[in-house]
């Protein structure tokens, strides 16, 4: 079981040694789309929501950079709780940003786009975090560097991807489509955000039995 105290200790550190800037960046900005957006159709409300979705998932590959992993690496914790925590200081901010986003904008929108609006920032999120978390087990001291501009680039790429396969789109009739491919994403996104955060160690010792049983099972002589 996870101690609190220990909980407590890595939160505080974190805290301490994240990279907040990027964070109070994409704030500002997001703040800017906000008061300065005058929608006057739904199309309208709908690229300002999606622009704010790209930065708050920029902002929040930076928060496994370097500085907080070298803190908190020696905390007695399991590698997927010291993730966990640290990424959980990305949602603290991100849930109230994208409800006051939601508020200002949701209104213009029709009511189904407020939660496919949602999916598509949940996908963005979650696929780009899984990178991040990916480059740190690789040994990359700043991870964030190189996950922001992959995260520019793969929503280029979802932008200029064809009607058949759009994910981005604004036609009533591939509406459910897009948002299933969307969801779709989110899926494989946690499903790898998970395996990365497991424990090196756990991981090793699970491989080793899976080949001392294939070892076990060869016939000899042969």
């Amino acid at each position: 079981m996870i101690r609190l105290t220990q909980a407590a200790l890595l939160a505080r550190l974190s805290g301490k040694v994240i990279r907040w800037q990027p964070l109070m960046g994409a704030l500002l900005v997001t703040g800017t789309v906000l008061v300065w957006t005058e929608p006057l159709t739904w199309k309208g409300a709908l690229w300002p929501l999606r622009l704010i979705a790209v930065l708050l998932t920029l902002a929040s590959v930076f928060v496994l950079d370097d500085a907080a992993a070298n803190v908190v690496a020696p905390v007695p914790l399991p590698l997927w709780a010291r993730t966990a925590l640290r990424l959980g200081f990305a949602l603290v901010w991100i849930v109230p940003v994208w409800g006051v986003s939601l508020l200002v904008l949701g209104p213009y929108l029709p009511a189904v786009w407020i939660l496919w609006s949602t999916v598509e920032l949940a996908g963005m999120l979650v696929v780009g975090l899984a990178g991040t978390v990916m480059l740190t087990r690789r040994g990359m001291r700043e991870p964030g560097v190189a996950a922001a501009p992959s995260v520019v680039g793969g929503t280029l790429l979802i932008f200029v991807l064809p009607g058949p396969v759009a994910m981005l789109t604004l036609r009533p009739q591939d509406w459910t489509a897009a948002h299933l491919r969307w969801s779709l994403l989110l899926m494989a996104g946690l499903a790898a955000l998970t395996w990365m955060s497991r424990d090196p160690v756990r991981r090793s010792t699970l491989t080793s039995q899976l080949a001392g049983s294939r070892n076990g099972l060869r016939v000899p002589g042969k």
